[in-house]
C-alpha cells in the first residue's frame, strides 16, 4: 500500500500529463519521480530488487540478509544514492526493504535440516517444472524509497550515485516537476545527473 504523500505525489504528476508506471518492472531500468514545492524536494525511486540486491525473493541465505540490511541501511542514510545540487537536509526517509535479524541456526536446527535435505531432493526435479511455471506467473520485485529534503537554496539537479553499485542497472526513466518547469530524462552510468 502506498504512503498518503507518496500517492498525492503520483497524483501530482497524473494530472500534469505525466505517464507513472510505477508497477512496471523491467529489470535494468529503474524509474525516478522528482517533484518540488516551495522548500520541499520529493523523490520516489523505483528500482527491480534483481538489479538491486542481485535477488527477488525473501533472503534465503545469510549473504543474502546481510545485502538486503545493507541496502535498507544505505537508502535511509542516503549514503551514495541520490545527491541534490543545492543546501537541502533530509527529514524524511522511507522504503520497502525490511530488515531481518541475523538468525544462526542451533547445532540441534542444522542436523535437522540435513536430514530433510535428502528427503527434499527426491521431490526437487518434479517440483522445478512447476516453479518454472509459477516463477513466470508471479510478480517480479521493485524496491520503492522515497526521499523529502528541505531545502534553503534553489536545487538545479540532481545526481544518482547508485549505477557504479549496481552494474546491472543500466538506466532510470526519470520524471520531474519543478517551479522552473517539468520533463523527462533517461539517466544513465555516463549521464547520471538530472538538471533543470
Amino acid at each position: 500500500m502506498k504512503k498518503p504523500h507518496m500517492a498525492v505525489s503520483l497524483l501530482l504528476f497524473s494530472s500534469l500529463g505525466f505517464t507513472v508506471n510505477a508497477q512496471q518492472h523491467v529489470h535494468g531500468q529503474g524509474e525516478l519521480l522528482v517533484s518540488q514545492e516551495g522548500n520541499m524536494l520529493h523523490l520516489q525511486l523505483v528500482l527491480p530488487a534483481a538489479d538491486a540486491l542481485g535477488f527477488e525473493h525473501e533472503p534465503e541465505t545469510t549473504e543474502q540478509l546481510n545485502s538486503q540490511n545493507l541496502l535498507a541501511e544505505r537508502f535511509t542514510l542516503n549514503t551514495n544514492v541520490i545527491d541534490v545540487e543545492g543546501k537541502c537536509e533530509l527529514v524524511n526517509v522511507e522504503h520497502t526493504l525490511e530488515t531481518h535479524d541475523d538468525h544462526h541456526e542451533s547445532g540441534h536446527d542444522e542436523a535437522h535440516n540435513e536430514a530433510h535435505e535428502g528427503e527434499h531432493a527426491s521431490h526437487k526435479e518434479h517440483d522445478e517444472h512447476e516453479d518454472h511455471e509459477e516463477h513466470e506467473e508471479e510478480n517480479h520485485q521493485n524496491i520503492e524509497v522515497e526521499y523529502q529534503f528541505h531545502c534553503d537554496d534553489v536545487v538545479s539537479g540532481i545526481t544518482v550515485a547508485l549505477f557504479e553499485s549496481m552494474p546491472s542497472l543500466s538506466a532510470i526513466q526519470a520524471q520531474w516537476i519543478t517551479e522552473r518547469g517539468q520533463g523527462l530524462s533517461e539517466l544513465s552510468a555516463g549521464k547520471p545527473t538530472l538538471s533543470w
